[in-house]
This record gives structure tokens, sequence and C-alpha cells, in this order.
């Protein structure tokens, strides 16, 4: 039985529509090779990159001469639509009782501030102090699937690899997980509802 609990943010205790921020970046005249930048949205990622840094990276992108820095952020947060569900927190209020939570997001700033602003400065407070460890990519400095995240990660919050089980969306985060010895729970968003982990740690 596990004892500490792995949590990705987006997709599986957040609801995220990355098509939403593609259409946005559509409708503001992204080209092609917007797609393929893939770097620059990595270094975001690992916080190599400031607010500011990001956005002029992105700006040669579009065919528009001038496109203004803010319908960049709005285009680019516009994969966070909605709060965190509050059944989610309350499941993570049950879970608190019998084990270490932890969450270990490929974040950044921007998505960040977008969340805070539709849950309230109270409930995302409420949801972060749920967690014994709260593992930021852009405040890491490293990113899943890299090995450095899970190092991190397992050191930082005093981890044993074979005591944790991990949930994520994302098959190549969770393969990675497994080099490390740490079981996980491929989270299929079309089909799973982290509702049902309850019962799914009851069946290990």
């Amino acid at each position: 039985m596990p004892k500490d609990l792995l949590f990705d943010f987006g997709a599986v205790l957040i609801p995220i529509d990355e098509e939403l921020s593609y259409q946005a970046f559509a409708e503001l005249g992204a080209q092609e090779d917007l797609a393929k930048q893939s770097d620059t949205f990595d270094r975001f990622e690992r916080g190599e990159l400031s607010k500011k840094a990001f956005l002029s990276a992105l700006k040669p992108y579009f065919f528009r001469k001038k496109i203004f820095s803010k319908d960049l952020a709005d285009a680019w947060n516009a994969l966070c639509y909605a709060p965190i569900p509050d059944e989610h927190i309350r499941l993570l209020k049950r879970l608190k009782k019998n084990y270490g939570l932890h969450l270990l997001s490929n974040s950044n700033e921007l998505h960040i501030e977008k969340i805070k602003a539709l849950c309230g400065p109270f409930k995302f407070k409420q949801f972060i102090n749920l967690f014994d460890s709260v593992n930021f990519s852009h405040e890491l400095g490293h990113r899943k699937p890299e090995a450095e995240f899970y190092e991190k990660v397992l050191k930082t919050a005093k981890l044993k690899a074979e005591d944790c089980y991990f949930i994520d969306d994302r098959k190549e985060n969770i393969k990675a997980a497994k080099k490390f010895g740490i079981a996980s729970w491929h989270f299929k968003v079309e089909e799973d509802s982290i509702l049902d982990l309850e019962k799914k740690l009851k069946s290990l």
C-alpha cells in the first residue's frame, strides 16, 4: 500500500482544454511555426524565461506586425477555463487523513496566475495547503518527464519511491516515474475520474 500520493495538476485535479488555447492563438493570427516552438514552451515551464521574455519570444510567430502581450497571455491561458472542482478538494481532504499528498506539475507563472484568479485567493490557498509538498516545474527548474524533476521531488520531500503512487495523464511522465520504481496510474481524461482514486487504492 502506498504512503504518499503524487498528483499531476492539469487534467487530473483541474479541468483544462488545450484546444481553447489553440483556437485563441489562431484567432490572433498564429503562424504554423508557433506549434513547433516546444523549446520555448519547455523553457518557460522550467522557469528559464520570465513572463515578459516568453511572450516576446512568441510574437514573431504571428502574421500581425503588432500584437499585444496581454492578448498573447490571454490566449496562452485560455486552456484554464474552470476552477478546481469542490469535489476534488473534498477528496483530497479525505485522502490527507491516511496519505501524504504531493503536487507535481509542469506549470508556469501565467497558468498559475489564471488558476488563482479562477479559484479566488481563499480557495486556491485552501487547495495548496492540502499538500505536504508543492512541486511546480517553473520553481524546480526541471519538468516532467526529466529524471531530474523526479529526483528533486523525492529528495526535497524526503520520499521513498516504493512508498509513492503517481497519477498523471501523460504516458511519458508515467514511464519516467516507473524508472524510479514509482507505482503509477496513467489517468485517461476521457475515461477516468479522479473521484475513483479511493476505490483504486483499496484494490492495490
